[in-house]
């Protein structure tokens, strides 16, 4: 009897052990990024909701990740450095696809001209700016065609190094236009400027540029190519499961404004296919 209940015993045994999951190693990615609520934020849940996506996503396929703060123009920089492997996040411009490697399309996003609330303001081409300056950021990309009407002289270009140095401005009066994305721009002006601000100033709702936020990766990385295939396939699962959508959904609910909501939630309705590699 007591054979036959060790026998048992052992049969458990090897049954369990046989049915151990096997956790596989989790690699860690290190992925530099500033401070741009409420994409991305230190201080925010989750680093900011982009920054929430980029580690689920990377999560999905065993890879942890590692976020690194810097002012914007160093972050991207250290990719090529052998600290980090990726930034967060950057459109792909033609410069920027000869240094870098790009993940799919993150999240779709717009500039929009800032303008002072109480100055007429309207616009169908860049003509119409014809005398005006305007305020830019240090290493944005606002696309080819603001660059070349500023370059032919119609247009002034004021450039600085951060779009709260710009808004600033703007609300001085140094500026007239300042091109931002208002999903960020809207947090920023009420968390950083107050109240007073944010009623002074507004944004027009036809878009300068209108592109897709990736994630760069150095050419020169021989990690870069598996990594990005790993994150672009947690992305589509992420997206295809509604978690991508019950993210942005929360965010967009805690910290943006009507306006700037309506404006995001159009361009995820309307983002039908993959863009292409590079836009």
């Amino acid at each position: 009897m007591r054979r036959g209940w060790f026998f048992v015993f052992l049969i458990v045994l090897f049954s369990t052990v046989l049915h151990i999951p096997i956790t596989r190693s989790t690699e860690t990615v290190r992925i530099t990024t500033g401070h741009w609520p409420p994409y991305l934020d230190k201080d925010l849940p989750g680093g900011g909701f982009l920054a929430r996506i980029i580690r689920e996503s990377f999560a999905l396929e065993g890879i942890e990740v590692r976020f690194s703060y810097f002012p914007w123009s160093r972050a991207l920089a250290l990719v090529h450095s052998p600290d980090y492997e990726a930034s967060a996040v950057w459109s792909c411009t033609e410069d920027r696809s000869r240094e870098f490697v790009f993940s799919a399309a993150l999240i779709p996003y717009g500039w929009y001209f800032y303008y002072r609330a109480g100055q007429p303001f309207d616009w169908e081409t860049l003509t119409d700016l014809q005398g005006m300056t305007v305020g830019l950021t240090q290493d944005y990309s606002y696309g080819e065609t603001l660059a070349d009407v500023i370059k032919s002289g119609l247009v002034s270009g004021d450039v600085t190094t951060s779009d709260l140095a710009n808004l600033k401005k703007l609300l001085l009066g140094r500026i007239d236009l300042f091109p931002m994305d208002p999903v960020v721009g809207e947090v920023m002006i009420v968390q950083q400027l107050g109240p007073v601000a944010a009623s002074r100033l507004t944004f027009h709702p036809k878009p300068v540029r209108t592109s897709f936020f990736r994630l760069p990766f150095s050419r020169n990385d021989e990690k870069s190519a598996r990594l990005i295939q790993a994150f672009n396939k947690g992305l589509a699962s992420l997206r295809e499961s509604g978690r991508y959508k019950a993210i942005i959904d929360e965010a967009l609910e805690a910290y943006s404004s009507p306006k700037a909501e309506a404006i995001l939630r159009e361009r995820l309705a309307n983002w039908e296919e993959e863009p292409g590699p590079c836009s």
